[in-house]
């Protein structure tokens, strides 16, 4: 009986215009398949044959699929779909000494919307003020924080780390403005302190593209095909209490003093950034790593329009090449226009 070679159900074939990926979102495995794509039918089988064998000892070996007499129809393979409940799951809060906003009132409602996930942004700091914010969320369900703190070099740093890694709902510290970049971390506490020499509270940092940030999970892969998966189900609330829906965006949606969970639901819908694909947009649409990429609607190679490639973004799917996107002179006009000169 003839055999096939059968990819299992988590994993899946992305194409672009150069390359062509084999991925697998269980083992968080990616594999450049472009030199033999041609033996898939149907993008997840090919037949057995003797010329293939070395390929398909490999494929097996690397646990992307089995060999097979009967294989799965496509209607029973597995389809991705995302889906939540929340119009909100990340938010984004930045905070001086004294807040221009209510701060227990920002808090009421980020656990009315039943965020699960919260960072939150020191540009002033002190230990009375931590203790404050950290109150605002001692019972939340809120599962996981982030906190950004600026760095001062001082015993203060330390006792901060000590206090942040009883929380149980702190994962991640980052420290700005620090002497050089390092990370530390404690598998025990699963807990992370990283160290930046940049001022990563300034927005103008947001949005670049890079193979470091690539997520290769099912729910990224999913969300990445429904929605805009960096911006969808993200609110900021600035340091004088304005709502956007990210750091870097221009449009302001209301302010958090006099915002109500009704209205917020409502101009979320009517924001465009939100509900664009990968698959949507110019030169990304033909990209290979589309699927597993961050994208970035507020920095764009053409500002005019809204389906225009991530201005930070080097990477050219035709050529297959990565490249310095500051120093590309065709972006120098909307680095220019965004005030990026001296940002890199």
């Amino acid at each position: 009986m003839k055999q096939y070679f059968e990819l299992y159900q988590d994993c899946f074939i992305v194409k672009g215009a150069k390359n062509i990926l084999l991925c697998d979102v269980h083992f968080n495995k990616i594999i450049d398949i472009t030199d033999f794509y041609d033996i898939f039918f149907e993008d997840y089988y090919f037949p057995v044959d003797d010329d293939l064998s070395e390929i398909i000892s490999f494929l097996i070996a690397e646990k992307f699929g089995s060999l097979t007499e009967n294989f799965t129809p496509e209607k029973f393979r597995k389809k991705f779909k995302w889906r939540t409940a929340n119009k909100i799951n990340e938010v984004i809060i930045e905070h001086k000494i004294k807040d221009d906003f209510e701060t227990a009132g920002a808090y009421r409602i980020i656990e009315d919307l039943s965020t699960s996930f919260l960072q939150i942004r020191f540009l002033e700091f002190s230990l009375a003020r931590l203790d404050e914010i950290l109150s605002f969320i001692e019972f939340s369900s809120i599962r996981t924080v982030e906190i950004l703190l600026p760095y001062t070099g001082l015993p203060q740093d330390m006792t901060v780390i000590e206090i942040l890694k009883k929380n149980l709902r702190v994962k991640t510290v980052y420290f700005y403005n620090a002497p050089k970049n390092k990370s530390i971390v404690d598998d025990d506490n699963l807990f992370t302190v990283i160290y930046y020499e940049k001022n990563i509270t300034n927005p103008k940092y947001c949005g670049i593209i890079q193979e470091d940030y690539f997520l290769n999970d099912i729910n990224n892969i999913s969300k990445s095909k429904t929605v805009n998966n960096c911006l969808y189900g993200k609110l900021f609330i600035s340091s004088s209490g304005d709502l956007k829906n990210c750091p870097s965006a221009e449009k302001i949606t209301n302010n958090i003093d006099t915002a109500s969970i009704s209205s917020l639901t409502q101009e979320i819908n009517t924001e465009k950034e939100r509900f664009i694909t990968k698959d949507q947009i110019d030169v990304c649409k033909d990209c290979e790593y589309r699927y597993f990429c961050t994208d970035c609607r507020m920095y764009r190679e053409n500002p005019e329009n809204i389906f225009s490639k991530p201005l930070k973004c080097g990477y050219d799917p035709y050529t297959g090449i990565w490249e310095d996107w500051s120093k590309n002179p065709l972006k120098f006009n909307a680095i220019k226009y965004y005030e990026l000169e001296n940002i890199n």
